[in-house]
């Protein structure tokens, strides 16, 4: 499956073929952005902290992971590490979403059933990155 580059106004998409597109893992990544984008400016007006930590920890999932791909061995296994820190704190973040009910319920569990999975994954290709380097 091709990934589809987002907001292009005519409605055609322009499919990635790099290594990094083709990981499941990053488009789950540019996924989870995308919800916590969507969720996160709904928030009211006094909640710009936390709107503004989620947006930070999500962008920079895809971002580690970016930077991950692009190194060997520990450093790879490190930028995938710091990715992996990033979506737990999405998670936490979102269960303090739903304790002070700033999103629909359904929402908060879909980005967190999402995160999840990503962290899943994460974990993984840390595995697999310091078992190359062993």
């Amino acid at each position: 499956m091709d990934y589809q580059a987002p907001g292009n106004p005519t409605g055609s998409h322009r499919p990635r073929r790099n290594d990094l597109h083709q990981l499941d893992v990053y488009r789950c990544a540019l996924e989870l952005y995308r919800r916590i984008g969507r969720m996160v400016v709904q928030f009211p007006r006094g909640e710009a902290d936390l709107r503004s930590q989620m947006r930070r920890a999500s962008r920079s999932v895809p971002f580690n992971l970016g930077e991950g791909v692009g190194k060997r061995g520990r450093a790879r296994a490190a930028a995938y590490e710091i990715a992996l820190g990033e979506a737990k704190e999405l998670i936490v973040a979102l269960d303090c979403v739903e304790i002070d009910e700033l999103a629909k319920l359904d929402e908060v569990v879909a980005a967190q059933d999402l995160a999840d999975r990503v962290a899943a994954m994460l974990t993984k290709l840390i595995r697999s990155a310091e078992a190359q380097n062993t």
